[in-house]
């Protein structure tokens, strides 16, 4: 009988895959425990990926540009890490605003959080503003963390906008959030997370991790609506909603039945990167993130 392998999961904010995995208990067939834990930031991501506290990242393949390529990231380390699974198209990517921001001139004197100031959904949010026809120089931004503590700032006033995901984007748009514009906006080819481990990770432990990863994501796309809420909200009810799962299926913002990451997905990241006067990667250095 195969041994059943742990792994700690390091998320910002609830994984739709995970949530469904383990109440059908797919994960256990793969042989799989799963244990996940937050993560307050992608320095604190990374962090905990290079020390062990994490085996797994769900994070952004932005992050693994950053962290991976060049000791000129917030934890000044060049890691060794790889994209194992592309997972979504950005499960909804908005730059949302209070209410009360009525027009693009009004965002100019903003504040818009950020989790770090140079992290991929702050150089996405810069690209929005950009295409918008507002420059940096025109808003604050104030570093805030992960998409849910960016949430809880938002609806709190603390701050007057952000850019949010998933289920976060719901629950802003349900409290009244203004909608400026989207990741697909950006281009139709941002990919927004990925499954990220260290070099070394076990190949038979990744292949595993892969293949329940597949068979899940078929699950969250091919069976029917009122299943799929009810799985997810019994384990997360945040998750179990009929506009989550609408969210999860749609065709330019949700899950990737393809597990490849694709250099071409990365080129679009690198060419956002290169618009905001950030740090980039070299373009023959990306096909060695891709794979153990």
């Amino acid at each position: 009988m195969t041994s059943t392998r742990s792994l700690v999961v390091g998320q910002f904010s609830a994984s739709p895959v995970l949530a469904a995995a383990q109440s059908l208990e797919v994960d256990t067939r793969h042989g799989l425990a799963i244990t996940t834990t937050r993560v307050p930031s992608s320095p604190g991501q990374f962090t905990a990926l290079r020390d062990g506290t994490i085996d797994v990242a769900i994070t952004s393949p932005d992050n693994v540009l950053l962290y991976a390529t060049t000791d000129r990231n917030p934890i000044g380390e060049l890691l060794d890490v790889r994209m194992i699974r592309a997972i979504d198209r950005g499960l909804g990517l908005t730059l949302v605003t209070a209410p009360s921001i009525t027009t693009l001139d009004e965002i100019r004197g903003a504040t818009l959080g950020v989790d770090v100031i140079r992290s991929g959904f702050a150089l996405l949010l810069f690209t929005m503003l950009e295409q918008l026809g507002i420059t940096r120089s025109d808003v604050t931004f104030p570093e805030h963390g992960s998409t849910p503590k960016r949430l809880e700032s938002l609806l709190a006033g603390d701050i007057d906008g952000t850019i949010l995901n998933a289920e976060s984007r719901i629950a802003a748009l349900a409290a009244g959030m203004r909608a400026w514009s989207t990741s697909v906006d950006v281009s139709p080819h941002y990919l927004g997370t990925v499954l990220a481990v260290p070099a070394g990770f076990d190949s038979e432990t990744a292949h595993a991790l892969v293949s329940m990863w597949d068979e899940v994501t078929a699950w969250l796309l091919e069976t029917d609506e009122a299943e799929v809420v009810e799985v997810l909200g019994s384990t997360s009810p945040v998750l179990g909603s009929v506009d989550y799962v609408r969210l999860l299926r749609d065709p330019a913002f949700g899950l990737l039945g393809d597990p490849t990451v694709t250099v071409t997905d990365l080129h679009v990241l690198t060419a956002i990167r290169r618009g905001c006067g950030a740090y980039s990667p070299d373009d023959e250095t990306l096909p060695a993130l891709v794979g153990l």
